[in-house]
């Protein structure tokens, strides 16, 4: 029996090794290796951003049914820390188009002052079609959902100013001027070419691609409660987060007109004298909080930061360590983008193949009548192992996110051999 299962350790060994071979070869094209630097680049503000949702949480009076804050004396700052935290995270999109017009203007040879600031001007226009009637402009697509946008502006506008420099088409100056002055009048072409072109989709054709890219998503998201749909909705999302999008916002958040009427349904049955074990819906307060949220990161993110924390890789183990206390909080922006696991040719399948089981198997768990249903909606960045007995006031629930995280560590260990490997191997060549 060991030697079966020996054998079938070394075959699936030797299949993400097969796979990884052209994944990698993918990821070291410019401008995905420019995707993925410009995520590492940002993993700052994503750290900063993720201690105050921390303390948010902390703070905030409306976690679980305590009446009051878990740490009491946050509470008079608790919006502020959500203020700071809208700041940093809520402005991701933005910081992003700056990093990744860097990284890819310095691996296409041109002055990267000159492309974070053509890629942070064509995403501004891009997503700006004017002034409200406040006054006020919209920055919905500053966030983290309007990081698809960022990079296709990102790449777009840095391959513009590529282009009319390596063509020559710029204003020329006389040698004897500084370079930083004449690199400035060397940009006014690409910049004129890619702001007109942003401009021109955005405020003459007034096509808003946040608002079409929802659209193109939302025909999934009629589906019926059942364990496949459970599984579609967490395959999209983390197929999303692998390819470096936000996969909350962009789509499961789709589903959260839909998991607040289950969950006020579910608030209705449990007020008229049904048991928690038999409320009628089990995906209540998708979108927002509930199953999908206490089953994906346990599975697909919290194996990574224990075996980096285990990791003889200094550069793994500062970074578990660093990951561990915001990915108790569900908050697994710093593994993803600082790892990273999107974009990563040996560890992309695992992430989305473990979320996407394990919300199989949680599914199948809460349909039997030994788990309560959710009926309550607390902040989504709670650890699982309280969200679940504070959503559904079952403790048993507690059990659940212990077997996905194992679920997710059988799932991981065969790639994450290979990934090491492939770090150690790198490290050799240098």
């Amino acid at each position: 029996m060991e030697n079966k299962k020996n054998s079938l350790m070394e075959k699936v060994t030797s299949f993400t090794t097969r796979m990884s071979a052209p994944l990698a070869k993918f990821s070291q094209l410019k401008s995905i290796s420019s995707i993925v630097g410009g995520l590492v680049a940002a993993m700052p503000v994503i750290m900063i951003g993720s201690v105050f949702m921390i303390l948010y949480v902390l703070g905030s009076p409306s976690i679980g049914t305590l009446g009051h804050a878990l740490i009491p004396f946050l509470s008079p700052l608790a919006e502020k820390f959500a203020w700071m935290n809208s700041l940093t995270l809520g402005f991701m999109a933005l910081y992003v188009s700056i990093s990744i017009s860097e990284n890819y203007g310095e691996k296409l040879g041109v002055d990267v002052k000159g492309a974070s600031l053509i890629g942070l001007g064509t995403f501004i226009i891009f997503n700006l079609s004017g002034l409200d009637k406040s006054g006020g402009i919209d920055i919905t697509a500053f966030s983290a959902s309007g990081l698809f946008i960022a990079i296709i502006t990102s790449l777009v506008s840095v391959r513009i100013y590529w282009f009319f420099l390596k063509n020559n088409i710029t204003i020329k100056m006389p040698s004897s001027v500084p370079p930083n002055i004449g690199n400035a009048f060397a940009a006014i072409f690409p910049y004129l070419a890619s702001f007109t072109v942003a401009w021109l989709i955005r405020t003459i054709l007034n096509f808003d691609m946040l608002k079409w890219l929802n659209a193109l998503l939302e025909p999934v998201v009629g589906g019926s409660q059942n364990v496949w749909t459970a599984m579609l909705i967490v395959f999209i999302t983390l197929l999303l987060w692998s390819v470096g999008l936000h996969g909350d916002n962009m789509f499961l958040a789709l589903f959260t007109p839909f998991g607040m009427t289950w969950l006020s349904e579910n608030s209705k049955a449990l007020a008229n004298g049904v048991s928690s074990e038999h409320l009628p819906n089990i995906l209540a307060a998708v979108g927002q909080s509930g199953l999908l949220r206490m089953t994906v990161w346990t599975a697909s993110a919290w194996p990574v930061i224990v075996l980096m924390i285990i990791s003889k890789n200094k550069f793994l183990k500062t970074l578990g360590w660093t990951a561990i206390w915001p990915g108790i909080f569900t908050i697994v922006e710093p593994v993803i983008y600082g790892l990273p696991l999107a974009l990563n040719p040996y560890l992309m399948i695992p992430f989305i193949l473990s979320g996407t089981i394990a919300t199989g198997v949680s599914y199948l768990l809460m349909a039997t009548p030994f788990f309560g249903k959710f009926f309550a909606l607390i902040p989504w960045a709670t650890p699982p192992f309280l969200l679940g007995p504070l959503e559904t006031g079952d403790w048993k629930t507690i059990l659940i996110p212990i077997i996905y995280f194992f679920i997710g560590l059988v799932i991981y260990l065969p790639f994450w051999q290979s990934y090491v490997k492939s770090l150690d191997d790198k490290k050799t060549e240098q």
